[in-house]
């Protein structure tokens, strides 16, 4: 397997208050990497769309040493690690100037056939670029806490905008962490510091719709759980630390 490299600068307008490149924009630059890497082995979001089949990520394990700053210069480095038959497992690192590993993100990758949108069996010239370790069972990321009936959450409703989807024709892996944030108080997110995200993806969702973002935080720790209606759409797990 070979490792594929991007650099990218902070610019402003991928920053947020803090001066540091915004959380959505994290998800945002790992999924740019993975797209270049496919481009350039020949096998980019054309081929895969002309066959009716988009990528969908089912899972992100997020681990942050700290966030780059605005005009920061950011090496992103990647590869797709191991795959079965319907599933992929792709790394992350993001590197400063010196070449320190300073942000990880581990996500485990599907294919959906996106007329039907069920999961689709990777088709193996396609995966067979990359280069990766064919196994039998995918190392799996651990599940994120969940908010328990007992606990009492903040809540949060948005509608699902034209621009929150993309050419997969569902809603953008970002959004959610914008939703996910943004229901937490100014207050908190100016004086702590993300350290981990364990979010994980359930249901759809789609144009027109409104859904819930919920929260349950103490300390260093909240939960998190977007809702459509009664039905999970996905659910994550945050670790913070004093800003």
């Amino acid at each position: 397997m070979q490792p594929f490299d991007i650099t990218r600068r902070v610019e402003y307008y991928e920053a947020d208050m803090t001066g540091q490149l915004a959380l959505p924009m994290i998800l945002n630059w790992a999924v740019l990497a993975s797209k270049m890497q496919s481009d350039a082995l020949g096998v980019g979001q054309e081929v895969h769309l002309a066959r009716g089949l988009g990528w969908i990520i089912l899972q992100y394990e997020v681990t942050i040493k700290r966030r780059p700053k605005i005009n920061e210069p950011i090496k992103i480095q990647t590869f797709a690690a191991k795959y079965n038959p319907f599933f992929v497992r792709r790394p992350f690192a993001f590197f400063d100037a010196a070449g320190d590993e300073i942000i990880r993100v581990d996500s485990i990758w599907a294919m959906i056939d996106i007329a039907h949108r069920h999961m689709a069996r990777l088709p193996e010239d396609i995966i067979d670029r990359y280069q990766a370790e064919r196994v039998k069972q995918i190392p799996r990321i651990p599940n994120p806490g969940q908010i328990t009936p007992a606990e009492v959450y903040e809540e949060n409703d948005y509608h699902v905008r034209y621009l929150d989807i993309d050419a997969n024709q569902h809603v953008n892996n970002s959004k959610y962490f914008e939703w996910m944030q943004d229901v937490m108080t100014p207050e908190f997110l100016a004086t702590h510091e993300i350290t981990t995200i364990n979010l994980k993806f359930e249901n759809e969702i789609r144009l027109g719709n409104t859904i819930q973002s919920q929260v349950v935080h103490q300390d260093h720790e909240s939960k998190h759980r977007i809702m459509m209606g009664d039905v999970v759409s996905a659910e994550a797990e945050f670790k913070w630390r004093d800003a």
